[in-house]
């Protein structure tokens, strides 16, 4: 017994010197924004484009202005909209809620015009209609298109143009599978068919059904 107090007092001070490892959980970075996007007069300003460019990923706010999305510490955010200045933030670890509400204001964006003065026109009806009769439209690169490939060079190169691909697989699929469906028997007369006709024409032309 004696032998075995040393062994459990080791035991016990060894116990009290270790430090206790506890799991803390880390921070999480994300934090869960929520905002709203507003005027200068606290209107709300509808479907605002909410751009996260650290991640490339983009979102909108709804008719009255609302917005929510996760963002990580140290995102940038830009907020962007016709008509009003860009507005960009980036995400800090400061807030003092995990889902901070944020107000949004943007400015308006003034695009000064050039002036343009609009004055009447200076003489009759006569001379107007005049002007508009004898102005000539600027010559595109269509119209010069359709000037130079007139209707009838377009139909000569139809009908002179070989078949396509797919055409000329489909014709021949479809004699191999006449010849194997009438095989051993006479094919009826295709009036109708058109290839049937062209091979006629074609023999005709060279002279297949003369007298030998």
């Amino acid at each position: 017994m004696m032998k075995l107090i040393p062994i459990s007092l080791f035991v016990l001070l060894f116990l009290i010197a270790s430090p206790i490892h506890a799991q803390v959980p880390e921070k999480s970075n994300i934090i869960h924004l929520t905002g709203r996007t507003l005027s200068d007069t606290n209107e709300p300003i509808p479907y605002v484009h909410v751009i996260l460019v650290n991640k490339r990923l983009a979102t909108a706010s709804d008719l009255l202005g609302n917005f929510n999305f996760p963002a990580e510490i140290n995102d940038t955010i830009i907020f962007r909209a016709v008509g009003f200045k860009y507005s960009t933030m980036v995400v800090k670890d400061t807030f003092a809620m995990k889902y901070p509400f944020i107000p949004i204001y943007m400015h308006e964006d003034t695009i000064m015009l050039k002036e343009l003065v609009i004055r009447p026109w200076q003489g009759n009806y006569q001379r107007f209609k005049q002007s508009v009769l004898a102005y000539k439209l600027p010559i595109t690169e269509l119209d010069r298109a359709v000037k130079n490939l007139n209707m009838m060079d377009l139909k000569a190169l139809l009908i002179n143009s070989p078949p396509s691909p797919t055409m000329a697989f489909r014709n021949t699929m479809k004699v191999y599978n006449d010849r194997l469906y009438w095989a051993g028997q006479l094919p009826p007369v295709s009036i109708t068919n058109p290839l049937a006709w062209a091979q006629f024409f074609k023999a005709l032309k060279n002279g297949e059904f003369k007298k030998k």
